[in-house]
């Protein structure tokens, strides 16, 4: 033995300053890992397995149908019921307060690049905040990248207290079911409240993103018609984002499109769909 000083005194094991456990540190690397590798799929809404899976096609091959598509864009970019943002609104608010360099309509896949790749992300005081509900939104949307019976769509999330499963049904069901808690919506009823959330959202957004979100909504808007609008003052600017680009609320873009009122309830979307599907018939 010998009174002479260690060498490792001073140079104690370095401190773990993550604010993290470890067993949330693998879940959010987990989570950050999967966007990157499914937004492509997600974004472009290709994740219909009916739609490709059964006949030797890739298994993201297959385009999605509107319901789903309608779907996935709440969940991407919409609000909830309850006010909260989908991924696009939390990544936002996250990369906001990481101080990164990123403008709202980014892509998806380059925030989540941009929050996973920050050189102290388990150390911020807002990893702990946004980790929670981005996971929450991860597993809603592990769920459309499922494989299924090839017959199956998926019209949306249950609505029952506290359940994470989706309600589905075949692609021509007039009924949508949740196989966890067993409940059942009519499929005219779930598309007719997402109208109505699109009717009242205060999201705003540039004329590229205008007419890219109608068209995952299965509609199209000419550009000639946009300007057209915005010209005759129908469609008023809303200020504009830190490019310098004018924005316009998506709802009074929703309600020129489609001839319904910012106060139509869901009756009323109701029977304007079932009018508009019998003119598609007569056709």
């Amino acid at each position: 033995m010998t009174d002479a000083p260690s060498m490792l005194i001073g140079h104690g094991i370095p401190e773990n300053r993550s604010l993290l456990c470890a067993w949330h540190e693998r879940q959010l690397s987990n989570d950050l890992q999967w966007l990157e590798r499914n937004l492509p799929d997600l974004t472009e809404y290709r994740i219909n397995r009916a739609y490709g899976h059964k006949n030797g096609g890739g298994g993201n091959a297959g385009t999605a149908p509107a319901p789903v598509r309608e779907t996935l864009h709440d969940l991407l970019y919409a609000d909830d019921d309850h006010g909260y943002p989908g991924l696009q609104g939390t990544l936002y608010e996250w990369v906001r307060s990481l101080k990164l360099n990123l403008r709202e309509s980014a892509p998806l896949a380059d925030m989540v690049y941009r929050i996973a790749n920050h050189p102290k992300l388990d150390e911020h005081p807002s990893t702990p905040v946004y980790a929670e509900p981005v996971h929450g939104l991860v597993r809603k949307l592990r769920r459309f990248l499922t494989d299924d019976d090839g017959e199956t769509v998926l019209y949306g999330p249950c609505p029952a207290n506290g359940c994470l499963g989706q309600l589905s049904g075949y692609a021509d069901a007039e009924t949508a079911k949740c196989p966890q808690f067993g409940f059942s919506m009519p499929v005219a009823l779930i598309r007719a409240e997402r109208v109505k959330r699109l009717l009242q959202s205060e999201a705003v957004r540039t004329r590229g993103e205008l007419l890219d979100i109608i068209k995952a909504c299965g509609m199209r808007v000419n550009r000639s018609t946009l300007r057209s609008w915005i010209h005759r003052g129908q469609l008023p600017q809303q200020g504009e984002d830190s490019y310098s680009n004018p924005l316009y609320r998506f709802s009074d873009f929703y309600r020129l499109t489609t001839g319904l009122s910012e106060n139509a309830d869901v009756w009323e979307i109701m029977q304007a769909a079932q009018n508009q599907s019998k003119e598609g018939d007569n056709q």
